[in-house]
């Protein structure tokens, strides 16, 4: 009978203001754009087709996790 009850779960809670999470999050991604621009820049220099490519696709995967999860398009 013991088998069906559950265990209770550790649950993660934040200390920080979910205002301060987003503001962490935020810096994360824009870190994140400045190393896929930086990586852009590198292979335009080696001449890396494959790799500008990857850099391009990266750049553009960050803004449209951003854009998705910006509050303006919240509603």
């Amino acid at each position: 009978m013991d088998r069906y009850r559950s265990d209770p779960k550790e649950v993660y809670v934040s200390r920080n203001s979910p205002r301060k999470d987003k503001r962490y999050e935020l810096w994360g991604w824009i870190l994140f754009v400045i190393s896929a621009l930086f990586f852009i820049v590198s292979s335009i220099r080696a001449g890396d087709v494959v790799s500008l490519l990857g850099g391009v696709f990266f750049l553009l995967a960050c803004v449209v996790f951003l854009a998705s999860n910006s509050d303006v398009h919240k509603g």
